[in-house]
């Protein structure tokens, strides 16, 4: 149930309390009813005690307190069904109505209560008269049958009252919700290139309009804290372009130097290779605040992968060499996709260099492709250790390494790089799986047929 929609949730609930309210009605009212039609039978056979007291009287005095002569004749035919014992004033049993196995035993009682006859339950009174005692008593069970009625008329409802308050509930709650789902589709349309857009605004001040406030107010916060992030990044690696380059030419020309002793040229290297990992956080940078504001300058076309991948396959095994990793490659021979054909390949150089980073020595290096369900996929597979399965969630995100080995170089940024870049070109990257066999990703682009 908790994966159903809200509206379902809400007929369901109301049509649980719709029966919870059905039978907590019919509990109270059996309860009431049971009590004021105990009240009226206990006032009836007070009646016919009354009643029969009064037929007795009709006949003589002697003949009435006599057990011997006592007559079935004196009962009343309106209480012959009845529970009746006649005591005279010695406490002789003077009559017992047939439908008594036996004289009714005195429990003390005076006011009419229950008691069990003969395995029945049974209201029974004690009535005195011109010293006579009769106990009358009458069967409950046609007290108890109006419980019964109102028990079957509560079954026989509840399933009335399921259907009329589920799908009344459903009703109900899908034109309450009809506002917050209109918020919903209006918040999934706001996205990182339209961030400037709001959530419509209504004139009502109930608690929908008081939700648009909120969440339209968070958007502006997200839009500015969005847009300084971005603005950041761009003007960060822009600004730093300049140093870089003349840290670089300043490097490199004094490595040209042939004076350079030979411990001074080992710190010039290392310096050249920090001065280009720079340049490379720098760009990617920049291609990411491009990519979050929208403004990656793409140029799709229509063109063969087998270039592109021919191309990453020779740098990869030339950079492959020194640690003995093998580079295999697998495609079509004509497999035409269309998109931006630098960005296309810069994912797979991040991809590629990713492979070999974290391959082991003497490991492999696959790039298989091929057109499948109207989609041209890449998979790259390598054979370094598997990612943790704890960091595999995060492996996208930037600046977060799946491994944390110091010992290679990165901060990152190259799987998010690669990510963008195949969203922007309608396409997607993902992990496919990461094991002790290989660790594989697979490239889906469009196919242009």
């Amino acid at each position: 149930m908790s994966r159903w929609p809200l509206r379902w949730k809400i007929a369901a609930y109301a049509a649980a309390l719709g029966v919870i309210a059905t039978v907590a009605g019919a509990a109270t009212t059996w309860v009431i009813m049971h009590y004021w039609e105990v009240a009226a039978f206990d006032r009836r056979l007070t009646t016919d005690a009354q009643e029969l007291f009064r037929d007795i009287a009709n006949f003589e005095r002697p003949a009435a307190t006599d057990k011997n002569a006592f007559k079935e004749a004196w009962v009343p035919l309106a209480l012959r069904d009845r529970y009746i014992e006649i005591l005279g004033p010695t406490g002789d049993v003077l009559y017992v109505s047939p439908n008594l196995p036996g004289p009714i035993a005195n429990d003390g009682k005076q006011v009419i209560h229950t008691r069990r006859i003969d395995g029945h339950k049974a209201r029974v009174g004690m009535f005195q008269h011109e010293g006579l005692t009769a106990f009358v008593g009458a069967d409950v069970g046609e007290v108890n049958q109006i419980g019964r009625d109102i028990i079957l008329g509560m079954i026989g409802a509840i399933p009335t009252v399921l259907i009329v308050v589920g799908l009344g509930g459903r009703s109900v709650a899908r034109r309450a919700l009809g506002p917050v789902e209109g918020i919903r589709q209006a918040a999934a349309r706001i996205g990182p290139r339209n961030l400037h857009e709001r959530l419509p605004s209504s004139e009502s001040n109930d608690e929908i309009a008081g939700l648009v406030l909120v969440l339209n107010q968070t958007f502006d916060r997200l839009e500015r804290s969005f847009q300084q992030a971005i603005r950041f990044s761009a003007d960060a690696s822009h600004h730093l372009k300049t140093p870089l380059t003349v840290m670089r030419a300043g490097i490199e020309e004094i490595l040209t130097d042939p004076t350079m002793p030979p411990k001074h040229q080992r710190t010039a290297d290392s310096l050249l290779h920090q001065v280009h990992q720079l340049n490379s956080i720098s760009d990617n940078l920049l291609l990411l605040a491009k990519a979050d504001s929208g403004r990656l300058d793409l140029h799709p076309k229509r063109f063969h992968l087998h270039g592109v991948l021919d191309a990453v396959c020779d740098d990869a095994r030339a950079m492959a060499e020194s640690q003995g990793i093998g580079v295999e490659m697998s495609m079509p021979e004509r497999l035409q996709v269309r998109g931006d054909e630098r960005s296309i390949a810069l994912i797979m150089e991040n991809l590629v260099e990713n492979a070999l980073k974290y391959n082991k020595d003497s490991g492999s290096l696959r790039i298989e492709a091929s057109a499948v369900n109207g989609s041209a996929e890449v998979h790259v597979l390598n054979t370094g250790p598997p990612i943790p399965p704890d960091r595999i969630p995060h492996i996208f995100d930037r600046f977060y390494r799946a491994r944390s080995d110091c010992r290679i170089s990165g901060v990152g940024l190259g799987l998010s790089v690669a990510c963008e870049l195949a969203k922007a070109n309608d396409g997607d990257l993902a992990l496919v799986r990461s094991d002790a066999e290989w660790t594989e990703f697979c490239l889906r682009l469009p196919v242009e047929v």
